[in-house]
């Protein structure tokens, strides 16, 4: 298992290349909060907890200034097994997006859908893209 994670943990990396600017001063990187959640969810309630995740990353990466980015996907093997990539523009937009009505909203209506939940803490090694990525919004 620990082996699909560090494979799922590459693709959130070249995923969050995407939403992170290669023209970012290195100061601005260092202070940015980067996190994976691994996440386990009960098979009885796996449609709908895709749903509440679906719809609270949308909901905070539109109305969040300081989520620079976040995304999620599962284990096809393993479908409940869920990964979350987190970029927030530092510690404080992270505490500031914990405190917010969709987070709440989200956390409190999935509770009960989460069998477990790890937190990594992360640091990046190197982040790049291909700026026409940016342009399209569909992977």
């Amino acid at each position: 298992m620990k082996i699909k994670y560090a494979v799922i943990t590459s693709l959130f990396c070249s995923l969050a290349m995407i939403a992170l600017s290669c023209k970012t001063a290195s100061a601005q990187q260092n202070s940015r909060k980067i996190r994976m959640a691994k996440i386990e969810i009960y098979p009885a309630y796996l449609a709908a907890y895709r749903a509440a995740l679906a719809e609270h990353i949308e909901t905070a990466v539109r109305a969040e200034p300081g989520v620079l980015a976040l995304q999620a996907v599962y284990d096809k093997a393993h479908p409940t097994l869920v990964t979350v990539f987190e970029v927030y523009a530092s510690d404080s937009a992270y505490q500031a997006h914990l405190k917010t009505p969709h987070f709440l909203k989200y956390k409190n209506g999935t509770f009960k859908m989460v069998k477990s939940l790890e937190l990594v803490e992360a640091a990046p090694i190197a982040l790049a893209f291909r700026p026409e990525l940016l342009q399209n919004k569909k992977l």
